[in-house]
């Protein structure tokens, strides 16, 4: 037994080695994968800015960085990585990170990848071993990548859609979809962009088919005050995807104009800028799909007029959503596509 036991010893000492060594490298591997994905979603999410029509590439990379030095691994501080921004499209399987200087096509979202290495001379050098030292193997590096974007949503969650429905013809007007990002088009005459004053589809004449609106209440079919007002309120109690229909309610509800007017920008704010489903055109009572949504300002509104004053934005909240869809202002909270 004696002779069994110590022919077998290497045998033992190399499935310990196995064991205990690949075990915590893949501790390390984990906590540097968590590290990276961190630092990728703390740059993404300043991508967008309200004061800017361009990616902010600069501010996004800083802020990776400033994130990676928050985390450890293998009981160290993280103190280096490479942080590189640019284009991805997450509708392909095997994307790569495009860098700057390109031209994005409609499918490229900007995004800052972040990859983390512990080797020599970076982060405290590689992930030291314990048994598998026995065989001359001391340590072994380690690298990870992650990469964090911005896109516009193809779901809206509970909470996040206002019951008004508009046409998509007014975003071949005064939407720049060519625009990197895409945004208003801009009044030259007041520098901002335009305000469109926007009259109910069943209101009489239209001098802008284009230029209307109508309440939805969404995914059920009701058509009566106390279901608007609480949707103004709460917005939408279930998530609304992009083709799912939604409800084109007629009927001037007249008293929703000064619940509207009474959020608006002109008075609390409440309401003021919101995400709106999108229609490719508006019809009395029915249910059409959701092709988009959209960010607008509400100004203003009008029970007299039974109008409602809003100008398109690139500025809204970031609603609870997920999914990807076309680009109309709206844009969800930062996600991992790496």
């Amino acid at each position: 037994m004696a002779i069994l036991v110590a022919l077998m010893l290497p045998v033992f000492l190399g499935v310990t080695a196995l064991v205990i060594d690949v075990s915590y490298l893949h501790i390390v591997r984990n906590e540097m994968q968590n590290a990276a994905d961190a630092a990728a979603l703390a740059g993404a999410k300043h991508l967008r800015s309200s004061t800017s029509s361009t990616p902010q590439w600069a501010t996004a990379e800083e802020q990776s960085r400033s994130a990676i030095w928050l985390n450890a691994a293998d009981g160290h501080k993280l103190s280096v990585g490479t942080v590189q921004s640019g284009y991805w499209n997450p509708t392909l399987a095997n994307a790569a990170l495009q860098l700057l200087p390109m031209t994005p096509t409609a499918n490229d979202v900007p995004a800052v990848q972040v990859t983390l290495t512990k080797g020599q001379g970076q982060n405290d050098g590689e992930v030291p071993t314990f048994f598998a030292r026995l065989w001359n193997n001391f340590s072994t590096p380690v690298s990870v990548t992650s990469v964090a974007g911005i896109t516009s949503p193809g779901t809206i969650e509970p909470g996040g859609l206002f019951p008004l429905v508009t046409s998509q013809c007014i975003y071949s007007t005064y939407w720049n979809s060519q625009a990197k990002p895409p945004a208003p088009t801009i009044n030259p005459a007041t520098g901002a962009p335009y305000e469109l004053v926007l009259q109910a589809f069943d209101e009489k004449p239209l001098a802008d088919p284009c230029k209307t609106f109508q309440w939805s209440s969404l995914l059920t079919d009701k058509n009566d005050v106390n279901t608007f007002r609480k949707l103004v309120e709460d917005r939408n109690p279930v998530a609304v995807s992009i083709g799912d229909k939604v409800w084109i309610e007629p009927g001037s509800k007249a008293t929703l104009y000064d619940t509207v007017s009474d959020c608006s920008a002109a008075k609390d704010k409440s309401c003021e800028y919101v995400t709106l489903p999108m229609v490719h055109s508006i019809a009395a009572h029915a249910d059409i799909p959701v092709s988009g949504f959209s960010c607008a300002r509400v100004l203003s509104a009008s029970k007299q007029a039974k109008t409602i004053t809003i100008q398109l934005s690139a500025q809204c909240p970031q609603p609870p959503s997920g999914g990807i869809g076309p680009d109309f202002g709206v844009i969800s909270p930062p996600s991992l596509f790496r």
